[in-house]
């Protein structure tokens, strides 16, 4: 039984992490055009993503979830409303989020434009929303259809594509900052968004924000402390390591996000036994673990051949792994008493993955040379 759930669990999440790795992608863009003459750009940068993965992950969740119990059906129908419930919500999370993230950094001090900040953040949050949601819905149908299970594809798949989207956003929008071109791009998508919002609108719209909101200011305070953690990892060594960075957060995220959806799933259904959760699903950690240690070591060697330490990545995933497994099984038995745990184990579990990821990069870094 524990080998065939085991084998069950081991394509779902490899196909998870050949997506997550994709992330290189993403890397060499912010390796190759990372705006370095702007003092702030890697201080906004991990709010901006963090942002943008825990609103995704609360979207995902919730749909992964609802379409496991029946409560979303795999179509567009009008009479889904559930699915226009989730989506009206995540856009308007998304374009507070916009408001929120640059908040932080108003509070170093100097001469920042929250203008500036608040135009970049919305173009890259909100941004990628409008593009990316569209793929997330059909990809959660596609596989759910297909008896593949979307607690384990539909976030690992989506993430990575919408990294790629974001940095690109993200990077754009600090170079044209202040221009009319930017002016212009951020009107429409606010424009676009609004009119999504009141189409959509529904009962529960207020309660469901409120939850997403506050896993939002939780995520975006970490993935603070997490910008401060980059910009110490990127002066201990050099800008090689943002070839790998992103993916290194997208892996672990996703590592950590396919535990999280079980588990919630496993929750709502009953199915939840042991009195330590993860004593449950045991089978499916051990080939979450041996899948993406694989891609880790992988991205060992990419750094090695750039002429960076190989175990840098693999030291990295030893540490944070266990940790993550620990924080995501804490952050559902707390959030399942009274609130819906959709709306905070992925964005929270990602966002503080960042963080134990970026910090345990910028400690081996600083112990290896």
């Amino acid at each position: 039984m524990f080998w065939q759930r085991s084998k069950r669990t081991a394509p779902q999440a490899f196909i998870s992490a050949i997506y997550g790795f994709g992330d290189i992608l993403a890397g060499t863009i912010l390796w190759a055009y990372f705006p370095t003459n702007v003092a702030w750009a890697s201080m906004l940068y991990p709010p901006v993503i963090g942002a943008r993965g825990a609103i995704s992950g609360s979207f995902v969740g919730r749909l992964t979830s609802a379409l496991n119990l029946g409560t979303v059906k795999p179509n567009l129908s009008r009479e889904n409303e559930k699915l226009w419930e989730i989506l009206s919500t995540t856009i308007t999370a998304s374009l507070l989020a916009s408001v929120i993230s640059p908040l932080p950094l108003l509070l170093v001090g100097g001469k920042i434009s929250y203008l500036e900040l608040f135009s970049v953040s919305l173009i890259a949050i909100s941004g990628v929303a409008l593009i990316l949601l569209p793929l997330k819905i059909l990809v959660a149908f596609k596989s759910f259809k297909r008896g593949l299970d979307p607690d384990i594809v539909v976030y690992p798949l989506t993430s990575t594509a919408a990294d790629i989207v974001v940095t690109l956003l993200y990077i754009y929008a600090i170079r044209y900052a202040n221009s009319i071109i930017e002016m212009i791009v951020a009107l429409i998508i606010l424009a676009i968004s609004i009119i999504i919002i009141l189409f959509w609108f529904s009962r529960g719209f207020i309660r469901i924000l409120t939850e997403i909101l506050a896993a939002t200011i939780i995520v975006v305070g970490i993935e603070s402390l997490t910008g401060a953690f980059l910009g110490e990892a990127i002066s201990i060594s050099d800008p090689r390591i943002l070839l790998i960075y992103p993916a290194m957060l997208t892996e672990l995220g996703d590592a950590s996000s396919i535990v999280g959806s079980i588990l919630t799933t496993r929750f709502f259904l009953g199915m939840i036994k042991s009195k330590i959760l993860l004593g449950d699903v045991i089978p499916e950690v051990v080939s979450i673990f041996g899948t993406f240690l694989g891609f880790f070591s992988l991205m060992g060697g990419i750094l090695w051949f750039l002429g960076g330490n190989p175990l840098v990545s693999i030291i990295t995933f030893l540490i944070a792994f266990p940790a993550m497994l620990l924080i995501t099984t804490l952050i559902v038995v707390l959030t399942s008493r009274k609130l819906d745990p959709d709306n905070f184990t992925i964005p929270i579990s990602t966002s503080l993955a960042d963080l134990i990821t970026t910090a345990a990069i910028s400690s081996v870094l600083a112990l290896l040379g």
